[in-house]
């Protein structure tokens, strides 16, 4: 069954829901997406507490005990070789993301997360390169994890070093009580070690991860706070201009579907907005047939009963362009349980989102036969997604 629709765009909460596959890039190279890690438990330092690898000169159950030593890497004298990689917001589930230090310009890349309750993970791996991997990580301005020992405060704030050996990754666990906004530098053993006066080798690259704690991407669909259930052309709901402004663009005499796809189309504006501030709004060209007498309509085979919609998202909706933000994009949309599949001619993309639909949905995709395939190629869809919702009857196929 749907969900309950929400109305209006403030109540989508700005966490950014299930698991995230975003790519940057700091200078030429490639971004690539980053699977999983093949992540293993390391001993602990020696000299710290085996279990948590902290400090136990002065534990106390009263009061933290903070790491031994504070780095500022980024002070006054050093700012310019710090560069703000990303504001990631607050992950779900796990977000990761590879870079590069291909610039040769910095020695320290920055992350502002904010974590939720509950243990997070987080991973900085080498995936090339001779550098050896460190974190330094910050909450409130104070060093609580300095690239060896954590911070520990029982039942409120405690970091676990996972793995801190000079070696390919650099590992720990944060438990909080309560959200927390942290600010991570990603750097290299040889920059602590220099004072942060040598720059990161330019063969560099590495993969940044999240692993925390799932959350609910949203209960329901959301509705366009300013949709008309009235305004109806051709038996089919018109998508109003996009309220707030900013989420989407739209052709007006081309935005017409039923109520479904409006809803779908909505939401998932909404959602990449709130986690990809930095692309532009998604443009909504074809949904149900337009006049292909006028300029720039088709004349399409199939949009012809208010399911179907082609959507234009930058690099997200190019083949080869951004495929961490092309794989997000597509699960924001198999995160509705709405769509019965998208048509995007990227085989890496699809050999991603198809298994993440199968692992969440359990109902028949349109032309995805017995392995229920979410994304598909069909040719000329190497610039823009296909999307396809339900029918009135809630299947995607025939019975």
């Amino acid at each position: 069954m749907r969900g309950t629709r929400l109305v209006g765009w403030l109540l989508l909460s700005t966490w950014a829901c299930g698991e995230g596959e975003l790519g940057a890039r700091d200078g030429g190279m490639d971004a690539r997406v980053v699977m999983d890690a093949g992540l293993t438990d390391a001993a602990a330092d020696v000299g710290r507490r085996e279990d948590v690898g902290v400090r136990t000169d002065a534990a106390t159950d009263s009061g933290p005990i903070h790491p031994d030593t504070h780095h500022e890497p980024c002070s006054v004298e050093h700012a310019e070789r710090c560069w703000a990689a990303r504001d990631v917001g607050v992950p779900c589930g796990r977000y990761a993301y590879a870079e590069d230090f291909s610039s040769g310009r910095y020695d320290v890349h920055v992350v502002e997360i904010a974590i939720g309750e509950g243990p997070t993970e987080i991973a900085l791996t080498r995936t090339s390169g001779s550098w050896a991997p460190a974190m330094v990580i910050h909450r409130d301005g104070a060093t609580v994890f300095d690239g060896s020992t954590g911070y520990l405060h029982p039942g409120v704030f405690e970091v676990t070093p996972l793995e801190t050996a000079r070696g390919e990754r650099s590992r720990i666990r944060i438990d909080a009580a309560g959200g927390s906004a942290l600010t991570i530098y990603l750097t290299s053993w040889e920059a602590i070690d220099a004072g942060f006066g040598t720059m990161m080798p330019i063969d560099g690259t590495y993969s940044f991860e999240v692993t925390s704690p799932d959350c609910d991407p949203g209960e329901g669909l959301l509705s366009p706070p300013n949709f008309d259930p009235d305004d109806v052309e051709g038996g089919y709901h018109i998508l109003p201009e996009s309220e707030p402004p900013g989420l989407y663009t739209r052709k007006a005499r081309c935005s017409r579907g039923n109520r479904l796809l409006i809803d779908v189309l909505y939401t998932v504006a909404v959602r990449w907005h709130a986690e990809r501030p930095e692309y532009a709004p998604i443009a909504f060209r074809d949904l149900n047939e337009c006049d292909p007498r006028m300029s720039g309509d088709v004349d399409h085979s199939t949009h012809d009963d208010g399911t179907h919609g082609d959507l234009v998202a930058g690099c997200a909706t190019q083949v080869g362009c951004d495929q961490a933000a092309s794989v997000r994009l597509a699960q924001l949309f198999a995160d509705t349980g709405e769509v019965c599949g998208i048509i995007f001619d990227d085989p890496d993309v699809q050999a991603l989102v198809n298994p993440y639909f199968v692992e969440r949905h359990d109902y028949r995709t349109w032309h995805g036969g017995a392995e229920r395939r979410f994304m598909r190629t069909v040719g000329g869809h190497t610039r823009h997604f296909h999307v396809r919702v339900k029918r009135p009857d809630g299947t995607c196929v025939p019975e």
